[in-house]
């Protein structure tokens, strides 16, 4: 992922699909309009940040 754009993995130039920081998807199939190859994307929502403070 770059700048919010999913990058294709097969030829890392062609952006198939931006996508939110809260996004989250599986086995989501896109095809890249550069190479022409069709991957299966599987997004996964960012860990949560920790709020607890040491004393």
């Amino acid at each position: 992922m770059r700048d919010g754009w999913i990058i294709c993995p097969v030829c890392g130039k062609g952006k198939i699909l931006k996508v939110r920081s809260d996004t989250i998807a599986r086995n989501l199939p896109r095809k890249c309009k550069r190479c022409g190859q069709e991957t299966l994307v599987n997004i996964e929502a960012p860990e949560p940040a920790s709020k607890e403070t040491s004393a």
